[in-house]
């Protein structure tokens, strides 16, 4: 890329008649402008422009050159404004990193209707509880329930979610209602991931260790076995909520539960992003808030 040292500033001499009135327009000094050109002649081993003390002018390959040069700064130029263009379209792929049925169901849905709002664009979505290494992975974003540690990763507050106690009406006509977390050790309660159940009282959090003979790493496998009235679920308000809103499950113990867990949308820190992700956490950002 030697041979384009100078370049500019050999235009400007042409264009502007002089070194001086170059210097002038370029914002910088006349010997400044006098050397770049004497490099790019010594580069190229021609002599382009006749120096007088009066008048600069133009020899035969330099004329030639000069016609090329414009050429190739001028497609400098439009590749300038095309990228710049492209910056505010919505366009290319975005690749995606979520986990569990918010991702499969929730995130899902969201970037296919983002998918069909802006046609020009491509979604990977990855469904996984991994933690992916977004930048060796070349993921553009992930979803988490959690803030990222990372001092080179950025989070944004996606939404919130709720632990729920809940099972059917018919386990609860049978056995009753637990009327504290404590209560719960009489009860069948499904074991999912091996997480303790945590709730909350005037005093702080506790854990409150349950028992019972049904297990499973499926939150939907767990739902339902709650709506055949098995046992009590405690799980995320996602698994639940469409159960809930249709009365098959009850929840109990709200006034005991902890604070919701945040979701965050995560990104790699970057000077310079893409319009299409911008964009693209905005509409996420909305779509959950």
């Amino acid at each position: 890329m030697k041979s384009l040292i100078g370049l500019i500033e050999f235009i400007a001499v042409v264009d502007h008649g002089g070194f001086s009135a170059a210097a002038d327009a370029l914002g910088v000094s006349t010997s400044y402008v006098s050397r770049r050109v004497a490099s790019l002649e010594a580069h190229l081993g021609i002599r382009l422009l006749h120096r007088t003390t009066r008048r600069v002018n133009l020899t035969e390959i330099g004329g030639q050159y000069y016609e090329k040069a414009v050429d190739i700064i001028g497609q400098f130029d439009d590749l300038e404004i095309e990228m710049a263009n492209q910056q505010k379209l919505v366009v290319g792929e975005v690749k995606v990193s979520a986990g569990g049925i918010f991702g499969e169901e929730e995130v899902a849905v969201a970037l296919a209707d983002f998918a069909l709002e802006y046609p020009q664009i491509k979604i990977d979505l990855n469904i996984s509880n991994r933690l992916v290494d977004l930048s060796a992975e070349g993921y553009d974003l992930a979803v988490r329930h959690r803030s990222p540690g990372d001092l080179d990763l950025i989070s944004r507050k996606l939404t919130s979610m709720r632990m729920v106690v809940c099972s059917s009406s018919k386990y609860f006509d049978r056995y009753g209602k637990p009327e504290t977390p404590e209560d719960l050790r009489a009860h069948n309660c499904f074991q999912g991931k091996g997480l303790p159940w945590m709730f909350q009282n005037e005093a702080g959090e506790y854990e409150v260790k349950v028992k019972g003979r049904w297990s499973s790493n499926s939150g939907p496998a767990l739902v339902n076995a709650a709506l055949r009235g098995l046992g009590v679920v405690r799980l995320a308000d996602m698994y639940v909520r469409n159960a809930i809103d249709a009365g098959r499950l009850e929840v109990v113990l709200e006034d005991y539960e902890i604070p919701p867990t945040i979701t965050y949308l995560v990104y790699p820190d970057r000077e310079y992003m893409p319009y299409r992700l911008r964009v693209l956490f905005d509409f996420l950002v909305e779509r959950f808030k």
